[in-house]
């Protein structure tokens, strides 16, 4: 089994954190439209491709996407609670879309049959 670097797990923790404070600030009033949906869906991805550095096997890895996904509904959720803000069920497929794009990248085996390296 390969070794996790602590590094990896320390960028994957603050990544995490860095998403929840940013989606739980007050709105600043600037529209981010029309980009806001690429924008959760990129940084959905890069988590999803964080992730895939921090578990051991692939059931891991399937558990860990879903609480991503699972994370950021509660974020939309507490959303609903800020000044300016509001929840939104496209936000979340946005998200849950990046996710699942991050995990098919991260998961992609090579010709010949090996996985990219971890």
């Amino acid at each position: 089994m390969a070794q996790i670097a602590p590094l990896s797990r320390l960028v994957f923790l603050v990544y995490a954190v860095a998403i929840g404070f940013v989606s739980l600030r007050p709105a600043d009033g600037v529209a981010l439209e029309p980009w806001d949906k690429l924008m959760h869906f990129a940084v959905y991805t890069v988590f999803a491709l964080l992730a895939h550095r921090v578990v051991r096997t692939r059931r891991q890895y399937i558990v860990l996407a879903l609480a991503i996904i699972a994370y950021s509904g509660l974020l939309e959720v507490g959303q609903s609670f800020m000044p300016g803000r509001v929840m939104s069920v496209y936000d979340l497929l946005a998200n849950a879309l990046g996710v699942w794009v991050g995990a098919l990248m991260a998961t992609m085996r090579r010709p010949g049959g090996s996985e990219p390296d971890r």
